[in-house]
């Protein structure tokens, strides 16, 4: 059996343990979030593998040629339905009626604080939509060139037939926000007094940063070993700049929201927010890696 589908069998028991147990009634009360944060989980993990299951069926109808996968679509569409729904959100946003709504429903299950905005929007009746700035065209075009990369991403490991490195790309993103979760709770404000970025997001420390991600970059590193045909030393240069990179796209997603006077993106994924709140740490990471793959590949 290939290493991928291993992978991907084994990620779903553990995810799907994870959540059996965390769905006992004591640990359900106890902690109400993180049981939502793992469903939320389950769920989106369950759409990525089922679709990357489907686009990997081959068609060996004729020998003599090599084998095609006619439903590779599935997964490309998994990465378009993405695009769609972090475009609303963006878009809810530029709009002062449905951002109001969306801070209600926020306050409404105590997910929004009072947060002030970096530049004043006017808030008239009258006007139906914020004037776009800078901010707001960038982390625009960081996100459809997210999407944009990870269409062509799959492409490219599909003609090439290293799977794997697709799963290496996503995980290390994420091994990284669990990584500096961890490390800025364990260490955080101990070195350095100040935060990463106290304007943009206070909660954020810079040994969370430091040690989060070399500790990220190890854990995907051993990863991309097993995963991707690349040597030791590629994988973790490739898993601490995504780990780096990380860190900048989450950072530029804070300010996007900051901007917005708003904690979350949307209430779409329990416990973590929107899609854009998902997908902050691949906003820069990805694109890059994409990049660099096509020109050594």
């Amino acid at each position: 059996m290939a290493t991928d589908t291993l992978f991907v069998i084994g990620l779903m028991m553990v995810v799907s343990l994870t959540w059996a147990l965390l769905a006992l009634p004591r640990l359900r009360k106890r902690l109400p979030k993180i049981y939502l944060i793992a469903r939320s989980w389950w769920l989106m993990l369950a759409a990525l593998c089922a679709c990357y299951v489907i686009a990997k069926i081959t068609d060996n109808s004729q020998p003599s040629q090599p084998p095609t996968y006619p439903y590779q679509w599935m997964l490309i569409a998994f990465f378009v339905l993405i695009g769609l729904r972090g475009s609303y959100e963006i878009k809810r946003l530029w709009c002062l009626r449905n951002k109001a709504v969306l801070i209600n429903k926020l306050q409404a299950r105590g997910l929004q604080a009072n947060t002030q905005p970096f530049s004043k929007t006017p808030n008239h009746s009258t006007q139906a939509y914020t004037r776009l700035n800078l901010l707001d065209l960038v982390f625009s075009f960081a996100f459809i060139a997210l999407i944009v990369s990870l269409i062509a991403l799959q492409q490219l490991i599909w003609q090439r037939e290293q799977y794997g490195v697709l799963f290496f790309v996503l995980f290390s993103s994420q091994f990284n926000d669990i990584a500096q979760y961890l490390c800025g709770q364990l260490l955080g404000r101990k070195l350095f007094k100040r935060g990463l970025a106290p304007t943009i997001s206070p909660n954020k420390s810079i040994e969370g940063a430091i040690f989060g991600s070399m500790l990220a970059a190890l854990l995907a590193t051993l990863l991309g070993i097993w995963l991707t045909p690349f040597s030791w030393w590629i994988c973790l240069l490739a898993a601490y700049g995504l780990a780096v990179s990380g860190i900048a796209g989450d950072l530029l997603e804070s300010a996007f929201k900051r901007q917005h006077g708003v904690k979350d993106t949307g209430t779409m994924l329990a416990g973590h927010g929107g899609v854009l709140d998902r997908v902050d740490s691949l906003l820069i990471g990805v694109p890059l890696f994409t990049l660099f793959y096509w020109l050594l590949g």
